[in-house]
């Protein structure tokens, strides 16, 4: 059975539709606030923030032999598309994501957005604005990984094999229908990672087949992986000389 929008809300639907932009920030956690701070000067209204952990060559230290791995933050912001740039720009200017290590942002196209009927601007219509490349020969897409906690070492080590720079993990929790165990009657949720790794379009085949691989994501229950088309990105000078 199909589903009907009729009156205000296919109205209000029909005006969120290609009018919006998700910019993605990875950054160390001590410079989140200043992320925030430099965006909302740039018509960005607020923010979510994931914690995660890096897994960049140039990032981890050691402690008596053990790895490091940095904090980071995953900070998610929501703009309307005639702005992305714009803020894509200062959030890169403010933390100097032209410097290694200081992290990376890009802009992903939300194709439907509802929930923050502030956003709308009435007296405009929704348009999809062309995005400026940084460099028309570098093109990149985000591999989204998210399988059960304990995998993601194997599946960096083999993304990285297959030329991936690094990437970062959030922790979060499953409810696929593979997954549901019971103590004593209650519903355990295993525990999962998600792995965001941005990659130049020319190694996404590959990377993406290594992680495939490696955590035997064909099975049932193992895992999911998909990819993202990512619009502009900065930060990534090292995969841009690659």
């Amino acid at each position: 059975m199909g589903c009907f929008i009729h009156g205000k809300n296919a109205e209000m639907i029909s005006e969120l539709i290609h009018c919006q932009k998700l910019i993605i920030s990875i950054v160390n956690r001590k410079k989140t606030a200043r992320l925030i701070k430099a965006s909302k000067r740039k018509h960005a209204e607020g923010a979510t923030i994931l914690h995660g952990r890096g897994t960049g060559s140039k990032e981890c230290s050691s402690f008596w032999g053990i790895t490091l791995e940095p904090e980071k933050d995953v900070v998610l912001t929501v703009v309307s598309d005639e702005h992305a740039e714009e803020v894509l720009d200062i959030i890169s200017k403010s933390l100097k994501m032209e410097k290694p290590g200081n992290g990376i942002a890009f802009i992903l196209d939300i194709t439907r957005f509802t929930g923050s009927v502030h956003l709308q601007n009435k007296d405009r219509k929704p348009k999809d604005l062309p995005l400026k490349k940084m460099d028309e020969t570098a093109q990149f897409e985000l591999i989204v990984s998210i399988v059960n906690k304990g995998f993601c070492g194997d599946i960096m080590a083999a993304a990285k094999s297959a030329g991936a720079e690094g990437g970062t993990i959030i922790s979060g929790r499953g409810t696929g229908v593979h997954e549901h165990a019971k103590l004593f009657s209650i519903n355990i949720e295993p525990e999962k990672e998600m792995i965001l790794i941005l990659v130049p379009e020319h190694s996404t085949d590959k990377v993406l087949e290594a992680i495939v691989t490696s955590g035997d994501l064909n099975q049932p229950g193992k895992g999911i992986a998909f990819v993202l088309n990512v619009e502009k990105a900065v930060g990534i000078n090292q995969l841009v000389k690659k």
